[in-house]
């Protein structure tokens, strides 16, 4: 089945290939000289993923008992796979179970800040890369709401646009009779408040609806997800 799904990706990939190459055209950034043991960038063409939570950090779990850092990681790495067949250089916080957090600290939550720290750093590595976060909802008090919502980083000009881009696909291809809108994020999301860079946090959908946690855990799914995101992307980037 998941070899059935990739193949329709590539399917979705082919169909937009004149959109693919007129923006790779765009983004492609040429690489810095690097000295030894360094890896740096234009900031032009690296997108940076971060896959939310991981490790001892599950997130939010869902009706049926799914846990948020799973499908983060899933959609994160299907995102990959479309963004460098694109042409982009992509940096991910975390492509594996793991979490950033500085192993000697003493409690949960210093190893929360720490984690969210490490992930700020990589922002400052790449100051001119864009942050796409991927996280999902959860709202205990109604399962039936459900739906992806978009939030954006007040620190960068592009942010809402790139929000916006985003949240239009989501809205067009996989939520067209309950469209929602753009939020900026505040002081409660660390990471957004304090990274300079464009960046957006792309909440995919809510756990707490069974109908919808049912589906985040599908391959194909998770792949409709990730185009819709990367299709935002390219669609901003080309605007």
């Amino acid at each position: 089945m998941k070899t059935i799904i990739h193949i329709r990706a590539r399917h979705w990939f082919l169909l937009f290939t004149a959109t693919v190459l007129t923006a790779s055209l765009l983004l492609t950034g040429e690489r810095k000289p690097a000295s030894a043991g360094e890896q740096t960038f234009t900031g032009k063409a690296v997108i940076l993923i971060d896959p939310g939570h991981g490790g001892f950090d599950g997130g939010a779990v869902g009706a049926n008992g799914t846990i948020e850092k799973d499908v983060n990681l899933a959609v994160s790495l299907k995102l990959r796979e479309l963004l460098t067949d694109a042409g982009f250089e992509v940096v991910m916080t975390r492509d594996s179970d793991c979490a950033l957090d500085d192993a000697g600290a003493s409690t949960i939550r210093r190893r929360k800040v720490s984690d969210m720290r490490a992930r700020l750093n990589l922002t400052r590595l790449y100051p001119g890369s864009v942050l796409i976060s991927i996280h999902q909802n959860k709202l205990s008090e109604d399962s039936r709401v459900r739906g992806a919502q978009i939030f954006y980083s007040p620190n960068a000009a592009e942010s809402k646009a790139l929000a916006q881009s985003i949240q239009d696909e989501f809205n067009r291809a996989i939520q067209p009779e309950k469209p929602r809108e753009v939020v900026r994020t505040g002081k409660n999301l660390f990471l957004f408040y304090h990274a300079r860079n464009t960046a957006v946090l792309c909440e995919c959908g809510f756990l707490s609806n069974p109908d919808e946690e049912a589906l985040l855990c599908t391959d194909e799914y998770q792949y409709r997800v990730a185009y819709c995101i990367y299709r935002g992307l390219l669609q901003w980037r080309a605007g």
